[in-house]
């Protein structure tokens, strides 16, 4: 084998603490993407997902040895990249060159290597070029210096090579390689709160976000927005209803609905060739057309996904929103109207929070014709502007291992303590879900086995979780 990428061990509990059971399970398309490209260009690739099939470092490396490859590619993020090393000692005492790709490292490349000299090479930023050039150069001894978007050790020194320039044409990227991962009908699907029925899985048609949101780290696929074309998502769709018998896709881009030309052509494909798929997107409220609303439900789109993150204007401005509490519940108003279901994305904990707006944030949530809801702690992650600021609003603790978005432990804004934070966080749930109106639309849910499985595995979590004596944690 030529190389085996490697989504490495993360258990659920480590994601999502108490509300584990209902988290989300899905694909590592990064990693199928670039096992496309080197397939393609002529190399053997395999695929260990180590967190689909519950394995930890030792056994994820066993399955390494058993395939012999040269090369071990590793995706991390902040929350994996520990155990990301971990797999990369292992893999080293094999014999194997390790290289490192994800948005982790692409936020702070030499801090990383630093920390972990167990990695080889990084991929930086957008990984499918610089991926086969670099398999390229290894295979033919050349200079991996003149490549550029890497990180080399070079003489007890790191070498940051050129930045890439991001990839126009994405058309030009092959499907991903669905078929290297474990079954996806059967090890992966969204969160309760995410999904219709089964089998579900997800999908990502678009990179880049126009947004300049303090929180979110761009250097991956930065600021410039590009989506592949409606042909190829035609393409994607087919593939995964047809071959993997997938029927409800969460389709997972910053933005799906700020192209509105290929959102047209892509919905009026699914309704003339008569693709039965369901699917829920995710959405800026500022960038949605009105007039596409019943094109995208007649089309399939059960559920759009708005990030509201405050019902505070004061904490939207602070975080870098640039919306607006007017627009967005105008957005929840009309999408409910044209018939799809809308979640609401929210934040709490975030710079300049006060129990004012905590309690403007519970009041508007309770105000909107929302049918479901989800909140996460404010986490400035590493290579957002949020990092780098977070300690003029309040105590900031920038270890990795603490960059979780379910507790409050690496930021609390001043006033505050964490237990504090994570109470307010507790009882937003309960105000949503805690009403006879949420109650009965997730009863309604209840079409199958599998769907009433996810459901009770879900409530429990979540019964846990708002319920939970407080922590000297």
């Amino acid at each position: 084998m030529d190389f085996v990428l490697i989504n490495p061990p993360l258990h659920l509990k480590d994601l999502y603490h108490s509300l584990s059971a209902g988290g989300s399970e899905l694909p590592p398309l990064g990693i199928c993407s670039i096992a496309a490209v080197l397939r393609e260009g002529g190399y053997s690739v395999a695929v260990v997902d180590a967190m689909a099939l519950r394995l930890d470092s030792n056994k994820t490396v066993e399955q390494v040895r058993r395939l012999r490859p040269k090369y071990a590619g590793i995706s991390t993020t902040t929350m994996s990249v520990n155990t990301a090393a971990e797999v990369a000692h292992l893999c080293k005492k094999e014999g194997v060159t390790t290289i490192l790709g994800g948005p982790h490292v692409t936020a702070v490349p030499e801090e990383t290597f630093l920390r972990y000299p167990q990695f080889d090479i990084g991929v930086i930023g957008e990984g499918e070029d610089t991926v086969l050039e670099l398999a390229h150069a290894l295979e033919a001894g050349k200079d991996l210096a003149e490549i550029p978007g890497l990180l080399l050790r070079r003489s007890n020194k790191l070498q940051l090579t050129p930045p890439r320039c991001f990839i126009k044409n994405l058309d030009k990227i092959p499907l991903p390689a669905w078929d290297l991962l474990p079954d996806i009908a059967t090890h992966y699907q969204p969160a309760a709160d995410s999904l219709y029925r089964f089998p579900a899985s997800s999908l990502v048609t678009s990179r880049g976000c126009s947004g300049k949101c303090v929180f979110c780290d761009q250097k991956v696929f930065g600021g410039s927005c590009r989506a592949f074309s409606s042909d190829y998502v035609i393409r994607m769709i087919q593939v995964l209803r047809n071959r993997f018998g997938i029927r409800d896709l969460f389709i997972h881009d910053d933005n799906f609905l700020m192209f509105y030309k290929r959102t047209l052509e892509i919905c009026t494909r699914i309704i003339a060739e008569n693709i039965d798929i369901t699917w829920s997107c995710l959405g800026r409220t500022d960038q949605v057309d009105w007039s596409i609303l019943p094109l995208i439900k007649k089309a399939g789109c059960w559920q759009i996904n708005y990030g509201l993150e405050s019902g505070s204007q004061e904490i939207l401005d602070l975080i870098g929103k640039g919306n607006t509490i007017e627009v967005m519940t105008e957005a929840v108003r009309r999408t409910r109207e044209a018939g799809i279901r809308v979640k609401g994305l929210f934040m709490i904990g975030c710079f300049g929070e006060t129990r004012e707006t905590i309690a403007a944030t519970n009041r508007y949530i309770k105000s909107l014709d929302l049918d479901d809801f989800h909140m996460t702690c404010f986490t400035p992650l590493p290579g957002s502007r949020a990092f780098s600021i977070a300690h003029k609003y309040g105590d900031f603790d920038p270890d990795w291992d603490k960059m979780n978005m379910f507790r409050a432990e690496s930021f609390i804004p001043h006033g505050f303590t964490r237990q504090e934070i994570e109470r307010a966080h507790r009882r937003a749930y309960r105000i949503f879900y805690f009403r006879p109106r949420i109650v009965l639309y997730y009863l309604a849910k209840f079409n199958s086995w599998a769907m009433a499985k996810k459901l009770l595995q879900s409530a429990w979590a979540f019964i846990r979780f708002t319920t939970k004596k407080e922590e000297t944690e």
